[in-house]
């Protein structure tokens, strides 16, 4: 076709477009002439293998793609109508029909597209079938993926036999298995087309180059590739391993069905993405490909998609779902008889393959069957993951089976010739190496110059290898040099040195190795503005107090307004199966208020030090964490409930510590492979190594400006039969909570029991500095608020491979441990303490009376968050108090009205911030409150008389709030982040703690940042930030949206409402190190939601304008940095785990190492910020209170406490 001319006459035709589909040339279809007559002896197989090799050496992603091509091309056929016209397979249909091309199986990454606008053009250039391309490339692909390891076409063995004929009529519809299909079906499609499971399972190997593994490059869980900074050409998605079967026999696989009620989770989609989330999604997207051109086309289509010029590719709904966990991955290896070096353990936590792959990994991790298939895959798996040249030669053979087997041949390479259709005189087939060119030249004919005019040294070299080609003025490619030159020859002048002419000069740029011509890549889209998703603003009221009657009634206990009369009658029978939006309720018929309020036991003081002196003081405790079993009296009988506790309780023991007094605390991990054998307390890494064992375990105390090493670090995990010291500095008043950390168990484990209060005082009683508002008078107590749900067995469940993989929800609340208690508290003014210890749930609390009418807003206060006090106390909201998870708020009440009445603590469903959250038969109802007679005849009132200091303000001034507010007016932040969710993950801009785990690694020490933080979709999450408290400044740009409560309270964790963003003004300090934030969902968050910022030096800041001034003085510097230079680090290596039987227990006071263990952060100077004086290297600025504001206000003497 003469394309230009064809241009001309249809000016309305996408030309260029045209070009790339049309057939170019004769197609080899049968009963034509080019058909009949398609002959592949002499044809120039040896220049066709160069140019694939070529190609997938300039883009190996076309070596994937042509990979997957020969196998959708090749088995896309209906047995029951082989042979014959009707049967398909190995005919290029899949490259020559639109209708094959829009099939979802194949439209996927348009990568039968591209394989076929690649294919047909070397089809066309060399003059062969698109079907013996596809075979011949595909051939040639693990060659270049294996760095020449797997050569199909050697250049020695003709093994390939090529003469295939193409069609152009459509494959046999819905022939090839689903993603879904499990393993017999799998093996069903396979013996039905002649291939035995082993052959099956050779062939499935290419899943190894699946692209969902992105930048991956292994064998590390962090192991990943940045395409903006590195070379990630060899990515695991590039490199022909037996990986695939080593990560698919690692027995950690679980496959379920997608029950038709499961809350269906939206992705953040590409339009609108912000330029981080753009960015991460670019890196990924760019490592898919190898050439400029490919990146550059990958970011142009990104770039589209994220103005909204084109839309994004949907992936259908799998029925079945696949998850992929680490626990006792190399136990359970061992158990199934796998070696450790045949299996990924740990493996990435990600899962990047099909359901029909973890199929085939059930069956490699499984034992021996009465199936011969089913045995012969699994020993064929496990074969090729402990071998790699057993798999690279079953490949190999399996290949060349493939792409022959259904396969149409031309006339004239089809069986044999026979004479009047009598005796067979000989074969048609023909077989092909790869070298199958005379001169062993290949493709330098048609590469060594693009057009006439003075020769190039490559076409020189090329006819001098023919001396016959020299004797003539012009060299005859006719009578030399074989097929090198035959498809493309050239006239060249040897006596001028001119090439007069040459041809097919159209195909040079289509076929020319990237080596030769440098790539120059693609120009970037000019897309236009990103479109801002649009903000959804809470269409609540605080200040309203919704009716909790239902039909105008109150009931005892109250009946649930949130669930309609007919649901009511199944959600609250108590019978197996129950599901509530998608949720499974406990199998029991649940009665609220049997048991009384109850308060977690003290944590004791094992030892004491003090130095009178400086009068600092350390107290020591040491904890146990082991499994308990406990009756909750919830289940029938006495059934026990086993737990993971802090020394026997849950929740953990309580601390109360004086502001000032730093705090040792040591953690034994009683966990070990022995104990939790039996148990559903799994092993993980880092425990599963010949020298570490038992379930890991890591301790954040959720509140406290810890050092890094000791802020409990999500790798800093502490194994069975090993011990930690935390060291804790207490410096100011607040209620903090100490919980589980450890790497993607974070969820089990506190949701299992690990987790209890710490609460920092400053009573002058306690011998604080006391605290405003006459509340060092008023009692003090403290609620945990949690939800679980049981099993018919009566343990807490968590089905994290199933319903609850995305959130956790329980039908049971929880106060302190207990059931809907019944409080009995003075009727008089109380303080109360709460925090939201729940693994997904939000609360919205508030008080009712008997009749359901609000009481909270009348007679409460909200007087402190998680940071401490307020400056003044706010009314208590009548639409009640709203704590994402980990959130926490100090309320005062004055119940001295309500003696001898009922009142309800109630959650209140908000369908806006708890979109998604079921409300089970009595999610809605907390604790029932039942004030009594007081004790004394007078009784102290809450006084809150003048305003508060929060600890807070002393590093953060009215201007540094005034500059914050005034870059808030006008949308601008020093960080955006985005919580989201891509490809199934959980992310944060993006990206997860694995991928790319520092997201800010220019904070500066002590300056102070805006951190905007945004939803990706319609999800709420609760977002803490470990080291800082932090002010709210704005929700979605505006002021007025913050509520009152959340206004000037100093915090730690904020809710992030769907669709909608927030605004923080943060100080960063006191210290220097990496410190993660995170979605405190438990569930997000150990499905990586969580990544980290860096602290460094001010002036290396982004915003180093704003730093203290104390960052300004060089001796301040050099003490500082004596002691961050070494304890930035959170797994700084002096402070880890030890073996327990190493150390002298805390509770031995007289001895060496317990003092010494006591004297340590004195004498180190471990937080000199606020406690100076006690190590040798500190300088007495410290001590200055105009040049350090850190230092807490320590008003009495601090003895010894035992």
């Amino acid at each position: 076709m003469d394309v230009d001319a064809y241009a001309a006459s249809h000016p309305n035709l996408p030309v260029a477009d045209i070009n790339a589909r049309v057939l170019l040339w004769s197609p080899k279809v049968p009963k034509t002439k080019a058909g009949d007559g398609y002959d592949p002896r002499g044809k120039d197989w040896a220049s066709v293998v160069s140019v694939c090799r070529a190609l997938f050496q300039y883009e190996k992603r076309f070596a994937s793609f042509f990979i997957r091509s020969s196998f959708h091309d090749s088995m896309a056929v209906d047995v029951s109508q082989c042979p014959g016209p009707e049967c398909g397979g190995a005919d290029a249909s899949l490259f020559l029909t639109f209708d094959e091309l829009a099939r979802p199986e194949n439209a996927y990454d348009n990568f039968a597209l591209i394989t076929a606008r690649a294919a047909k053009k070397i089809a066309s250039f060399f003059d062969i079938s698109v079907a013996d391309t596809v075979a011949v490339c595909a051939a040639v692909a693990p060659e270049v993926l294996s760095n020449g390891r797997l050569r199909i076409l050697d250049g020695t063995n003709a093994n390939l036999r090529v003469g295939r004929l193409d069609s152009i009529r459509p494959a046999p519809p819905n022939q090839l298995p689903p993603n879904s299909a499990n393993a017999s079906s799998f093996l069903t499609f396979w013996t039905a087309r002649g291939f035995t499971p082993r052959e099956a399972a050779a062939l499935m190997g290419s899943h190894c180059l699946v692209d969902s593994q992105g930048c991956f490059k292994g064998p590390g869980r962090s192991d990943y590739c940045d395409p903006t900074t590195q070379d990630c050409s060899n990515v695991r998605m590039f490199r022909w391993e037996n990986h695939y079967y080593k990560d698919i026999c690692s027995a950690t696989l679980k496959v379920r069905d997608v029950p038709a009620d499961e809350p269906e989770v939206v992705e953040t989609p590409v339009a609108g993405m912000t330029q981080p989330e753009f960015d991460a999604e670019a890196k990924l997207e760019t490592c898919k490909f190898t050439s400029n051109a490919g990146r550059a086309a990958a970011l142009n289509m990104l770039k589209w998609q994220q103005v909204g010029a084109q839309s994004e590719p949907v992936e259908p709904d799998e029925p079945v779902a696949v998850t992929w966990t680490n626990a006792n991955c190399k136990q359970g290896a061992a158990a199934s008889g796998l070696p450790a070096t045949s299996v990924s353990c740990p493996h990435s936590s990600f899962w990047w393959y099909t359901p029909n792959d973890a199929y085939t990994g059930l069956v490699c991790q499984g034992p021996q069957t009465t199936n011969t298939n089913i045995n012969q895959l699994r020993d064929a798996t496990r074969n090729f993951a402990a071998d790699q040249s057993a798999w690279d030669r079953d490949y190999r053979a399996a290949y060349l089976k493939m792409v022959t087997r259904f396969a149409t041949f031309s006339p004239k390479a089809d069986g044999t010739v026979s004479l009047l259709g009598l005796l067979a005189l000989s074969s048609n087939e023909y077989y092909i190496s790869g070298s199958e060119c005379s001169s062993g030249h290949q493709l330098e004919a048609s590469c060594a110059q693009a057009g006439a005019g003075v020769a190039t040294t490559s076409t020189k070299s090329l006819y001098g290898y023919c001396t016959s080609c020299n004797d003539v003025a012009v060299a005859d490619p006719g009578r030399c040099c074989g097929c090198s030159t035959r498809v493309r020859p050239l006239r060249y002048n040897v006596t001028s040195g001119q090439v007069l002419d040459t041809q097919f000069i159209s195909r040079f740029a289509d076929v020319s190795p990237g080596a030769a011509f440098p790539d120059p890549g693609l120009p970037a889209a000019d897309a236009g503005p990103v479109p801002e998703p649009p903000l959804i603003r809470d269409p609540g009221s605080d200040a309203v107090a919704p009716s909790v009657t239902v039909d105008g009634t109150f009931a005892r206990p109250p009946v649930s307004p949130y669930i309609g009369a007919s649901a009511r009658s199944e959600v609250c029978t108590g019978a197996s199966g129950v599901r509530v939006d998608g949720f499974p309720a406990s199998p029991f018929r649940l009665t609220p208020f049997t048991k009384p309020f109850a308060t977690p036991p003290s944590a004791t003081v094992a030892a004491s030090l003090s130095r009178p002196d400086i009068n600092q003081t350390v107290d020591a405790y040491e904890l146990d964490i082991d499994y308990i079993d406990v009756n909750l009296g919830l289940c029938p009988g006495t059934q026990l409930t086993r737990l993971l506790a802090y020394n026997g309780s849950v929740p953990g023991p309580t601390f109360r510590i004086t502001k000032g007094r730093q705090a040792l605390v040591r953690f034994n991990n009683k966990l070990t492979s022995a104990r939790i054998s039996g148990t559903r307390f799994e092993s993980h890494p880092p425990c599963d190594t010949a020298s570490r064992q038992g379930r890991p375990i890591s301790v954040h105390l959720h509140g406290e400006a810890s050092l890094a090493p000791y802020d409990g670090w999500a790798e800093d995990e502490t194994c069975g039969g090993e011990s930690k010291d935390y060291y804790w500095p207490n410096r100011r008043p607040n209620f903090s909570w100490y919980h589980d950390h450890a790497l993607d168990i974070t969820s089990y484990n506190a949701y299992y029991g690990l987790a209890g209060m710490y609460v920092i005082t400053d009573s002058a009683k306690e011998r604080g500095c006391g605290e405003p508002w006459n509340l060092d008078n008023l009692p003090d107590t403290s609620m945990i608020f949690k939800d679980i749900v049981l099993d018919s067995s009566c343990q807490l469940l968590y089905d994290r491979e199933g319903p609850h993989k995305n959130n956790l929800y329980g039908d049971i609340n929880t106060v302190n441990g207990v059931a809907w208690p019944v409080w009995k508290p003075e009727a008089r003014w109380q303080r109360l303490r709460w925090l939201n210890a729940a693994s997904s749930r939000p609360w919205k609390l508030r008080i009712v009376d008997d009749t359901g009418s609000d009481v909270s807003g009348s007679v409460c206060q909200v007087i402190a968050g998680d940071g401490g006090i307020r400056r003044n106390p706010t009314a208590f909201p009548r639409a009640g108090l709203f704590m994402g998870v980990a959130e926490r708020y100090e309320v005062v009440c004055d119940f001295s009205s309500y003696e001898g009445k009922t009142l309800y603590l109630w959650n209140a469903q908000d369908d806006y911030r708890m979109k998604g959250a079921p409300f089970f038969c009595n999610s809605h109802l907390v604790m029932r409150i039942e004030p009594q007679r007081p004790a004394a005849s007078s009784n102290p009132v809450f006084s809150p008389v003048g305003p508060a200091r929060p600890a807070v303000d002393a590093v953060l001034s009215d201007s540094d709030m005034a500059a914050a507010k005034a870059m808030v007016a006008n949308k601008q932040c020093t960080r955006t982040f985005k919580f989201g969710r891509r490809h199934g993950h959980w992310v944060i801009n993006g990206e997860s703690w694995h991928t790319a785990r520092v997201a800010a690694g220019d904070v500066g020490q002590n300056t102070w940042e805006v951190w905007c933080l945004e939803t990706g979709g319609g999800w709420y999450h609760p977002i803490h930030i470990h080291l800082v408290d932090f002010y709210v400044l704005a929700r979605n740009w505006d002021e007025s949206q913050v509520h009152e409560y959340e206004r000037l309270t100093p915090k730690d964790t904020v809710e992030l409402d769907p669709s909608a963003d927030i605004a923080l003004l943060i100080r960063f300090g006191p210290h220097r190190g990496e410190y993660m934030f995170h979605c405190h969902n438990l569930v997000h968050e150990d499905f990586e939601m969580m990544r980290s910022y860096n602290v460094g030096p001010s002036a290396s800041g982004r915003t180093s304008s704003t730093a203290l001034p104390m960052q300004g003085v060089p001796e301040l510097l050099n003490t500082m940095n004596v002691l961050y230079d070494l304890y930035k680090d959170p797994v700084h290596p002096p402070a880890l785990w030890k073996p327990t039987s190493s150390l002298t227990s805390l509770k031995n006071r007289g001895a060496a190492a317990t003092d010494a263990a006591l004297r340590f952060p004195i004498s180190q100077g471990l937080y000199r910020m606020f406690y100076p004086g006690g190590a040798s290297n500190e300088s007495h600025l410290l001590k200055d209170p105009s040049l350090n504001p850190w230092l807490p206000k320590v008003c009495q003497p601090q003895p010894a406490a035992v």
